[in-house]
């Protein structure tokens, strides 16, 4: 079979176009499971959102400094995740909460029990 030069061009063009969008799915992908492997399972996080709501939702079931332990958890884990999740949100609008991010900060919500946590557990 004989083939232009034109649509071997178009094709070649269309396969590069596809084989770049295999590897940024690649590269997302294996970021994702990074971030899992770090961070837990996303049955972990579901697991630990649960016990911080029935923990919220039965007061005196367990610590306060354990239940914010676990949203500190489920905190962590979707941060890790935020990069290859965002990656296509309009800069304007990722730049947006990151600042609101920034305002309300991890340390500042959770720092207070990390100190007292650590210090129980020993």
């Amino acid at each position: 079979m004989i083939v232009s030069k034109k649509k071997y061009d178009f094709l070649l063009d269309r396969y590069e176009q596809a084989a770049s969008r295999a590897d940024l799915l690649e590269r997302q992908l294996a970021e994702l499971n990074g971030a899992m492997e770090k961070h837990g399972t996303p049955y972990k996080c579901i697991l630990e959102c649960r016990e911080a709501a029935m923990a919220i939702s039965t007061p005196g079931s367990e610590q306060v400094w354990l239940t914010l332990e676990r949203l500190a958890f489920i905190d962590r884990w979707v941060s890790a995740l935020l990069p290859p999740l965002t990656r296509r949100m309009p800069d304007r609008e990722r730049l947006m909460w990151e600042d609101m991010l920034k305002t309300r900060s991890a340390d500042h919500a959770y720092g207070m029990v990390r100190g007292k946590s650590q210090g129980e557990k020993r």
